[in-house]
């Protein structure tokens, strides 16, 4: 039996792992310098939050013909064209502000194209790990992916501030270039030709087929398909359940704590010290996450972060010094990691090649609409009644995703990838209305 080759000595995972990090090095450096900038030129907070508002509505709207797009046409081409357009748009942005002609317009204007042009990328590059990737890797490259992200989410804003001390236009100079150079790393990429989709089924049952899609367009069969496969495979649908509410309830919870650690008798320290420790937390998980999925089944992690997280958060309640939220946050954030992996690893392998673009996206959607809102919960709950008892409802909440997860049968179903037996997912079939493992779709669909 021939081993794979080490992820360090994988080509096109080492192109794709660079894409990725200079592209989201760049976005993370302009996003800190985007309210710097916003407020230097209109002097109002209301004036950012519109400007992420819109980008936020436009990643959604764009998130499911982004699917399609990705399924439909070369992923490789997919990629190139988002960094070429978002490398032209930052290019634009930065004569903009060289020749002193940046308004709130331009910039949302900026901020609309960008989050179009973006979203069809990360779906892409999504798949494209999957191709070059063999199952029994993914944990390890999805590890490896959560340590890069977390890396640049503690460097990237301190790189942004760096460069607008020094000029404003540098971060999305930066930025512009960060796209470049991610193309000419995807631009090197050869990978394996993706597999056929599966083979159609008789002529009688391609005439049944045939008339279906007649009263159902294409365009819509293929906007939905993404969230019929999630809805007929009980994993699949157990995923979207646990990131939307998890997402929702975490998001809360961090913001909870920077209200009560910012008030009176705080200092920006104690606030600069939640963020960094979270961030340091991921980062160390990421990095712990191959060995504990080597140690534990998929299900008894993710059973065991869910479990630990109910118990971590409510107890954030108890006291409000710095050292004992600092204590239980870095809890929280370096066992989080592991079964987030985990729980990609499985999706990542469960998805058929040809509806990778389309599920993911599809998975994405409501996480993306739901967990925005858990910071204006967290608002709320904090002015009416207080921290605590925000903590404490958000650890409820908690407590029932985890007894959600225990009895999921969804959960059980996901894919051990530590059994090299564990082969590809099986293919959708035309007319299925899905299967005991529900790994099918309702139609055949290309």
């Amino acid at each position: 039996m021939s081993h794979p080759v080490p992820l360090s000595k994988n080509r096109n995972f080492r192109l794709l792992w660079s894409a990725n990090a200079l592209s989201t090095l760049g976005s993370q450096a302009a996003f800190i310098a985007l309210p710097l900038l916003v407020l230097s030129l209109t002097g109002s907070v209301t004036d950012f939050g519109l400007v992420l508002f819109v980008e936020s509505v436009v990643s959604v709207v764009a998130g499911l013909p982004a699917g399609v797009l990705v399924d439909r046409v070369d992923r490789r081409k997919v990629m190139l064209v988002c960094d070429g357009l978002r490398a032209l748009i930052s290019a634009v942005f930065v004569v903009a502000m060289v020749t002193d002609r940046v308004s709130l317009t331009l910039i949302i204007a900026a901020g609309v194209l960008t989050g179009v042009s973006s979203s069809p990328f990360g779906p892409a590059a999504g798949a494209m790990l999957r191709s070059v990737v063999p199952p029994e890797q993914l944990v390890s490259a999805y590890a490896v992916n959560q340590a890069r992200n977390s890396a640049i989410v503690l460097a990237g804003p301190l790189v942004g501030a760096a460069l607008y001390g020094v000029s404003p236009t540098l971060p999305f100079l930066v930025d512009a270039v960060s796209y470049l150079a991610s193309a000419a790393c995807v631009l090197a990429l050869r990978p394996p030709e993706r597999p056929r989709p599966p083979a159609d089924r008789p002529a009688a049952d391609r005439k049944a087929a045939d008339r279906k899609a007649a009263a159902f367009p294409q365009w819509r069969r293929d906007l939905t398909t993404g969230l019929r496969f999630v809805r007929a495979n009980p994993f699949m649908r157990y995923t979207l359940v646990n990131s939307t509410l998890m997402n929702f309830a975490m998001s809360a919870v961090v913001v909870t704590l920077i209200a009560v650690h910012s008030g009176a008798g705080s200092t920006p320290m104690s606030t600069g010290l939640l963020v960094a420790v979270s961030g340091a937390g991921n980062l160390l998980g990421a990095t712990l996450a191959p060995r504990l999925n080597r140690l534990l089944s998929p299900r008894r992690l993710v059973l065991a972060v869910g479990w630990s997280t109910a118990v971590l958060v409510p107890a954030m309640a108890a006291d409000d010094a710095i050292w004992w939220t600092l204590l239980l946050i870095a809890g929280s954030s370096v066992t989080a990691p592991a079964a987030n992996i985990a729980l990609a690893a499985a999706a990542a392998h469960t998805i058929p090649d040809h509806l990778q673009g389309r599920v993911r996206s599809a998975s994405a959607l409501l996480p993306a609409m739901v967990t925005p809102l858990g910071p204006v919960a967290a608002g709320l709950l904090t002015d009416r009644l207080s921290a605590p008892a925000a903590l404490l409802l958000f650890g409820g909440m908690l407590f029932v995703l985890a007894c959600f997860s225990t009895l999921s049968r969804g959960l059980r179903l996901i894919p051990d990838l530590r059994r090299p037996a564990a082969g590809p997912p099986a293919a959708p079939a035309e007319g299925a209305s899905g299967s005991a493992a529900g790994d099918r779709v309702p139609e055949q669909v290309r």
